[in-house]
């Protein structure tokens, strides 16, 4: 059965303030990060010379987070 209703005001995304909804996303992003089997990369720049030597590079990379 189906119940239609209203969410409660503290559940309310209008009416949280900038700094709540920054320390909820802050906490929704450690937990999906606790979940992801791929550790997070550091920084870099990959420079192929034309586009079939990127889409190999990309091909073999086992880390979906790279790209």
């Amino acid at each position: 059965m189906k119940i239609v209703g209203t969410r409660p005001h503290s559940l309310s995304p209008e009416r949280l303030t900038p700094e709540e909804a920054l320390r909820r996303a802050a906490v929704l992003q450690a937990q999906a990060d606790a979940l992801n089997p791929y550790p997070k990369p550091r920084g870099f720049v990959f420079k192929a010379k034309t586009w079939e030597d990127y889409a190999a590079w990309r091909k073999a990379q086992s880390n979906p987070r790279l790209w």
